[in-house]
């Protein structure tokens, strides 16, 4: 009992003591990271642990001990502690033995102090128990101080160590210190002496003057890591910025108000001068400092660093900097710096190298001003328009075209304003643009037009207009339109039209245009067709070309004079159709009155044939019919055609029969016409025409069989079997020749149109690859504007696989010029119908040499077809036709002599 409870009190306050200030972490304890707070409690509870172990031994010998005894004895041996630990703040990491020694010195020092007061206190006869238990005291700490320090120790095990140990070595040093105890129990406590308050009075003196020097010394530590960090902080701020002016692609420059420079690196690359300096008196020249363009020397006062000096702020100024190597562009902002009473003391100066952004700018100036140039000479008029009509940009050529009044006009409304438009039905547009009208409400996103234009001054003119909408990244939109002005072209059109359309003399719709008309007009219960022939006219071509036109005209005026209410046409040279509402029932005697012409009287030889049309016909079944019965009819009388209808129906069922029996064999024959070169004969290429004579029916001309095939879905049949015997005759042909040969087999609208079309030339070109350089395709107006979009992308595919591309019977469809410019071909074949009568027919003659002409300007080579005479030849030649075809050269046949009909010129 006397060991055991003392020990443990001891256990519990060095146990406390130690987790308080961390004995097992003696850096941090050295590093004064244990707070002072924490090291005062470890001091008051170690010092507390000593007291109450000596203490009990104390009582445990039956000596009293009093209040100010008691109490002056924990105040002395918790000042030891507190010294001690103070100590050990500083030596914690010194040697084992170091702070063994220190700490029985404490203890010591404590037990001497416990027992201070003490009568009867005897050392000789116990010497030898107080030095056996001091040194196995010393022997205990100093071994568990050399265990704590060993490597891989924990720092549980650490605080487990310190705390048995050392708790071992107090209770041990109490129990030596406790043998020196008189034997007799005493009846009265010891007093406390002067001497004992003295002692402690000092060791409170001293452990309060180290504590306050602690205090001190840490408050100077922390000042110092303070003024460490602030240092650091501010290096750290220096080096930064420092390092930032160096980083900055910027020159920087920054001066004081006497001038002192210091520059970032970039600056002093720029000017190859040092880091600092001082301003040079010559700046300009100095640091080479100029215009813009380099073309002067800045004033001082134009200096943006001067200019900062003098308080200004400057920014944006662009100046040129010149050094022994090259001339840079920069853009300088100067700022002042200023003191707190607002007095300049320096200036910094930034200059950012804008060199390729000036150049940039200047090419831009450069190609803006060549773009605004293009756009001024332009031919066409451009107008850019916002979504509301207001006008953004336009060119002179809008003045031009539209007026002077375009030239102050603000929005489409100003600019329509003095201007009477129509549309090409003749209606007027009112001030309104129906096609900004789409653009601007999304239903369009491109649109074209023909309109023609009636300005204020009188003028009129035709002008084709295209717009788009234009949308930008902004969500912004506009509207750019081109005006152009195609009067011209429109004019030569309208003359294509009724060259195309109409008779040349007559002026009267020519056979394809009257079939549209006929078929068109309101189909009445007793409408008929009547065809009449005035024979004259071909027996004057002969030989007085002008009377057969003035007869021609003459005998027109008497039709239309005769049957005002028909529909008239002309279907040949002498042949005129008419559409009447009710059936003839003879021949009018005003047609074979005698014509007076200017040199002599003609009387007209005619006959004629009228027969009614059922709306099951088309118009040229019926024109058809009543054309062909037209021979039966005799002179001066008119034939009634009533039950031919029936022949014709039986003649078309056998027709019927007969071709599907000749497309089940291949029963057809393909005969080829040369074209050649009108300059030297040569043959260049040829045409491919489908031939079918059946033993019942005779020869079947194309224009019955093909619309009869095309109506049964087999006309793919025919064209398969003209294109492979064609390719074969083009390789015979190639052969004796001695070089390619190409052979042209025309397309019918419904092949051109059909959805297989292009798979079966593709599979042509696989099973032939040569088919290409040896074929061709002639296609007709009225088969491209089926679906004219389609046609084009299909025809440009086969123009990319090498195919040749011919617009066949130009003039005679509905829309020339309209079509031409989309399609991809690379000749234009000339119809028949310019050709023949073109010798002695100068209007004929214009007419077509402004179709040559434009052929030329859409670089088309032009083939003209029917040439039958020398004058023909002639006449095209010297317009610039360079191929013909026709009976001239060579009829078609199933198997030409290419070699023989080779240099047809030189066989003349």
């Amino acid at each position: 009992m006397s060991f055991l409870l003392p020990f443990v009190l001891s256990l519990l306050s060095v146990l406390a003591a130690g987790a308080l200030i961390r004995v097992q972490a003696r850096t941090q304890l050295v590093s004064g990271q244990v707070r002072r707070r924490d090291q005062l409690l470890s001091s008051a509870v170690l010092g507390s642990g000593l007291w109450s172990a000596q203490t009990v031994l104390l009582l445990g010998h039956g000596l009293p001990i009093s209040a100010a005894q008691g109490g002056l004895h924990w105040l002395v041996v918790t000042l030891l502690v507190t010294g001690f630990l103070r100590w050990y703040r500083h030596h914690a990491q010194d040697g084992p033995l170091r702070v063994t020694v220190a700490l029985l010195l404490t203890v010591t020092a404590a037990q001497v102090a416990g027992l201070s007061g003490y009568a009867g206190l005897t050392l000789t006869p116990h010497w030898p128990d107080l030095l056996a238990l001091t040194a196995l005291a010393a022997a205990v700490s100093l071994g568990a101080a050399s265990l704590v320090r060993r490597p891989g120790l924990s720092g549980g095990a650490q605080l487990l160590t310190v705390t048995v140990g050392q708790s071992v070595m107090i209770t041990l040093l109490a129990h030596a210190f406790a043998t020196l105890l008189p034997a007799g129990a005493l009846t009265e406590p010891p007093g406390v002496s002067a001497v004992a308050v003295a002692v402690a009075a000092a060791l409170a003196v001293v452990v309060a003057g180290g504590l306050v020097g602690d205090a001190q010394q840490r408050r100077a530590q922390r000042f110092e890591a303070l003024v460490r960090e602030r240092t650091a902080e501010l290096s750290a701020e220096r080096d930064f910025h420092v390092a930032l002016l160096d980083s900055l692609y910027d020159q920087v420059v920054i001066s004081d108000a006497e001038g002192h420079l210091v520059m970032n690196e970039a600056a002093g690359q720029l000017h190859h001068g040092s880091p600092s300096g001082t301003l040079a008196p010559d700046w300009a020249a100095t640091y080479g400092l100029h215009t813009p363009d380099f073309t002067r020397l800045l004033t001082q006062e134009e200096v943006p660093l001067f200019r900062a000096l003098q308080g200004e702020a400057v920014r944006a100024v662009i100046i040129g900097v010149q050094n022994t190597t090259r001339r840079n562009v920069f853009a300088c902002n100067a700022t002042p710096i200023r003191n707190a009473q607002g007095q300049v003391t320096g200036a910094v100066v930034a200059m950012n190298n804008v060199t390729e952004r000036e150049r940039a700018q200047q090419d831009l100036i450069r190609t803006a001003a060549q773009h605004a140039a293009i756009i001024e000479s332009l031919d066409e008029a451009l107008l850019l328009l916002d979504a509301d009509g207001r006008i953004l940009s336009r060119n002179s050529r809008v003045a031009d075209l539209l007026g002077d009044h375009a030239i102050q006009a603000q929005t489409l409304p100003d600019l329509l304003a003095p201007l009477v438009v129509r549309d090409t039905q003749g209606r007027v547009m009112q001030g309104r643009s129906p096609n900004f009208q789409a653009l601007t409400s999304g239903s369009a996103q491109f649109t074209q037009s023909i309109m023609h234009l009636e300005r204020a001054d009188g003028q009129h003119m035709w002008l084709h207009s295209r717009a788009q909408v234009r949308t930008h990244d902004d969500g912004t939109s506009d509207v750019l339109f081109l005006f152009r002005d195609v009067t011209d072209q429109h004019e030569l059109n309208e003359q294509l039209v009724r060259v195309t359309r109409f008779a040349p003399v007559s002026a009267l719709p020519n056979r394809a245009h009257f079939q549209d008309l006929a078929a068109a007009a309101a189909s009445t219960p007793g409408r008929s067709l009547l065809a009449v022939q005035c024979l004259n006219i071909t027996e004057l071509r002969t030989g007085q070309a002008d009377l057969a036109d003035q007869l021609t005209l003459a005998f027109s005026r008497t039709l239309s004079d005769t049957y005002p209410n028909a529909l008239l046409g002309q279907l040949d040279e002498r042949t005129f159709a008419l559409l009447l509402p009710e059936p003839p029932t003879d021949l009018r005697p005003s047609l074979l009155d005698p014509v007076h012409l200017a040199e002599d009287t003609v009387f007209p030889r005619v006959r004629a044939c009228a027969r009614p049309w059922p709306a099951s016909e088309s118009a040229a079944e019926a024109l058809q019919a009543v054309e062909s019965s037209l021979p039966l009819a005799q002179e001066g009388a008119l034939l009634l055609f009533e039950d031919r209808h029936l022949d014709l129906q039986r003649r078309r069922l056998m027709l019927d029969g007969a071709l599907r029996r000749a497309l089940d064999r291949r029963d057809f024959q393909v005969h080829y016409q040369p074209i050649v070169d009108l300059d030297t004969g040569q043959i260049v290429k040829a045409e491919a025409l489908v031939r079918w004579a059946d033993p019942v029916c005779g020869r079947v001309p194309p224009d019955q069989f093909i619309p009869l095939a095309e109506q049964m879905g087999q006309i793919h049949v025919i064209t398969d079997f003209v294109i492979r015997t064609a390719l074969l005759e083009a390789r015979r042909g190639s052969t004796l020749l001695g070089r390619p040969l190409r052979i042209a087999v025309n397309l019918s609208p419904t092949e051109l149109n059909a959805p297989n079309f292009m798979a079966r030339m593709q599979a042509l070109m696989d099973e032939f690859p040569d088919a290409p350089a040896h074929l061709a395709f002639e296609v007709t107006e009225s088969g491209v504007l089926v679906n004219l979009a389609q046609v084009t992308q299909d025809l440009s595919a086969l123009r990319s696989w090498g195919f040749g591309l011919a617009l066949d019977d130009f003039g005679t469809g509905h829309s020339a010029l309209s079509v031409l410019q989309h399609l991809p071909i690379h000749h234009l074949k000339l119809d028949r119908t310019f050709v023949w009568g073109i010798d002695g027919n100068d209007r004929l003659q214009v007419l077509t040499g402004a179709v040559m002409e434009l052929a030329s300007r859409l670089r088309f080579e032009v083939i003209a077809e029917g040439i039958e005479t020398l004058e023909h030849e002639a006449i095209l030649r010297e317009m610039g036709c360079t191929l013909g075809q026709g009976y001239l050269y060579s009829p078609p046949s199933e198997r030409p002599d290419w070699a023989a009909l080779d240099g047809w010129t030189s066989l003349r």
